[in-house]
């Protein structure tokens, strides 16, 4: 599917809080209350009219390391 612009957004914050289940319910429009934890990178996307246009956003959900050197 053809679109005008695509946005790029990124989740991010502490670990359990919600940052898979608010991605699921934004791609999906479902709410899953149990979610394993995410390994590396999970994303989305969803299309939106806006205007007549097209748009697509993309939503990715990271991984929050905490890394002590």
């Amino acid at each position: 599917m053809t679109y005008a612009y695509l946005f790029k957004y990124i989740i991010i914050g502490d670990t359990g809080v919600g940052k898979s289940c608010l991605l699921l319910q934004f791609t999906d429009k479902r709410f899953q209350p149990v979610h394993d934890l995410t390994i590396g990178v999970e994303f989305g996307a969803r299309m939106v009219n806006i205007d007549g246009k097209q748009i697509k956003l993309q939503i990715w959900d990271t991984v929050r390391e905490n890394r002590i050197t």
